[in-house]
């Protein structure tokens, strides 16, 4: 696998950290909202419960005014009637939402309930008669009045302390001095149909502040005043202000044995999601309700919000994105760094012009070139600083040429530098077109020939010299073949066999085969390999009998400027040696 590029590297860095970032706020967001949504509903809860708490504490409030009420009567003035107008003006269909009635049950000695019953016959109530639910030989505690008196006609005479439940709520309201709540039972007046509900009591003395002696206490009590509650229609009303509030409640006998007594929850919604119940606590005088909350829609509470999910969806989208236009911005400047890197550090001078020839690009080579810096000449004209005036006219005929596509190469011109020197140049000048294929500008490249030139000229005269110099000269180049003999080199290397050219040749082409290889090793390998060279050595040459002895000296000659080197031997005939 290739290497990632730099490049990649921080595309992909700030792509992960964008990412991250999109998620991290998404999420925050989610939770936020989340969070938001727990504490309303919790709010909504504490509202609710605020709400049913005060419903309870109205009810034991008018328990107690009406404790008070009978108190303050006594029993003898306890009428049915009295009784009857002062629950009617209590309005309890339309303030006691779901209590069935509003009673009076009355303590009843055992040993005077005969007198009792004659008393209720002697106040009218000739049908009077004390029902018990069980046997029972305990002290009767009647409901000797009840209103409405049609609707809780089962329930007037029933001795609520002939049941164990009902008697048991009675004893503690009277230890307690205050409200008690009975257990979940089945109202006598909704028997028929089954439905549950609850009884509070509230304790009559005759005295005003009860005996703290329960003894005494019991002495001075005179009943209980009751609203017997059916729990539907008690928290109909309640539940109608929030319709999609879901609610069980718990009776609290036993901590870890709460015992249900009112449930509405979707059975689903219990299995599915048990850990999003929520409970609050009411007391209700001796007795406390738990009460357990859910959401109208559990499965809302756990799943993302699509809306901040599509920002998260859009944040990585939009990171991504920028990732890439980073990593194309990146690669952008590294390829305009490695343009202004390549301009710059070119050999050739390279300039750019814009379509009305104002200078855009001048690179170091050309500050070299021509002495001067590049911010002394952006925007500026070519012709105004380096081009001879007799070249103005051609300069512009060259750049009309280009306007109409025409790249012009190697021409040769002159300009001039900072201190007015002629320099010989070499140009390039090629049209430059915009993406609608209009023109937008010029680049020109030069190349110094200045020192070229006076080369070749001193190179031509170094050919003349050679020309008529009495001892033979040849130059070689790299691959040993002959660039330049001169007339005496022909002479010597010939003899008689004389061509009017060596040019091309090389030096063994010239030779026999016996003697090839000496001449390689005694001469040509040595000059090669130490760049100089002297020896004498036998020339067979053609057409004489005998061998020329010439002594070669060799050396040589390197031209930079031309990218070349030439090998030169100087050769002149000496005495005769022998030759082993």
């Amino acid at each position: 696998m290739k290497q990632l590029s730099g490049n990649w590297i921080y595309a992909i860095v700030l792509c992960l950290l964008g990412t991250g970032l999109s998620l991290a706020i998404g999420i925050t967001l989610q939770n936020k909202a989340i969070e938001h949504q727990r504490l309303a509903f919790e709010h909504l809860l504490d509202r609710r419960t605020d709400e049913l708490q005060q419903t309870v504490d109205e009810y034991k409030l008018s328990l107690l005014n009406t404790a008070t009420f009978i108190s303050a009567f006594g029993l003898q003035e306890l009428t049915p009637s009295r009784f009857r107008d002062y629950v009617a003006g209590l309005n309890l269909a339309e303030n006691f939402p779901g209590a069935l009635g509003l009673g009076f049950a009355r303590k009843v000695p055992l040993k005077e309930e005969s007198r009792f019953l004659q008393e209720m016959n002697a106040l009218g109530l000739k049908d009077f008669q004390i029902r018990l639910i069980s046997p029972s030989s305990q002290d009767r505690f009647v409901m000797q009045y009840i209103e409405p008196a049609k609707e809780n006609y089962s329930a007037q005479g029933l001795d609520l302390g002939s049941e164990k439940i009902r008697r048991e709520n009675c004893l503690s309201s009277f230890s307690r001095a205050g409200l008690a709540v009975s257990k979940p039972i089945t109202m006598i007046q909704n028997a028929d149909v089954g439905r549950m509900g609850f009884t509070m009591l509230m304790p009559v003395f005759d005295k005003p502040v009860p005996s703290g002696d329960l003894g005494i206490r019991y002495e001075e009590l005179l009943g209980w005043v009751s609203f017997p509650v059916s729990i539907d229609r008690f928290l109909k009303p309640w539940i109608a202000q929030e319709p999609g509030l879901q609610v069980r409640i718990f009776i609290l006998e036993e901590a870890n044995k709460p015992i249900l007594f009112f449930d509405n929850v979707e059975p689903k919604n219990v299995t599915l999601f048990p850990h999003l119940a929520t409970t609050r606590d009411v007391q209700l005088g001796n007795r406390s309700w738990r009460l357990e909350y859910w959401p109208s829609e559990p499965s809302s509470g756990s799943e993302y919000n699509p809306i901040y999910l599509a920002w998260m969806i859009f944040g990585i989208a939009l990171c991504v994105f920028a990732a890439f236009r980073l990593k194309k911005a990146m690669d952008t400047r590294d390829s305009l760094n490695l343009h202004e890197q390549m301009v710059n550090n070119a050999s050739e001078a390279l300039i750019a012009e814009d379509s009305q020839g104002r200078i855009q690009l001048w690179n170091r080579a050309a500050e070299e070139l021509f002495g001067l810096d590049r911010a002394s000449v952006l925007n500026d004209q070519e012709h105004n600083l380096t081009v001879p005036e007799e070249l103005q006219s051609s300069e512009k005929r060259l750049h009309q040429r280009a306007a109409q596509g025409e790249s012009l190469k190697n021409i040769q011109t002159v300009r001039t530098n900072d201190s007015a020197q002629r320099i010989h140049l070499r140009m390039n000048l090629s049209p430059v077109y915009g993406h609608d294929r209009k023109l937008i500008g010029y680049t020109k490249s030069y190349r110094d020939e200045t020192e070229a030139r006076m080369l070749w000229k001193d190179m031509h005269s170094l050919e003349e010299l050679i020309a008529h110099a009495p001892d033979g000269v040849i130059t070689l180049d790299e691959s040993r073949r002959i660039k330049l003999a001169n007339p005496a080199a022909l002479l010597l290397l010939q003899g008689a066999n004389l061509k009017s050219t060596l040019n091309g040749q090389t030096m063994t082409d010239l030779l026999a085969p016996e003697v090839l290889t000496e001449f390689e090793q005694e001469v040509l390998n040595p000059l090669y390999r130490n760049r100089k060279v002297e020896v004498l050595f036998n020339w067979p040459v053609p057409g004489l009998m005998e061998q020329t002895p010439l002594l070669f000296r060799g050396f040589v000659l390197n031209y930079p400027d031309l990218g070349e080197s030439v090998w030169a031997l100087r050769f002149e005939k000496k005495k005769q040696v022998a030759h082993n």
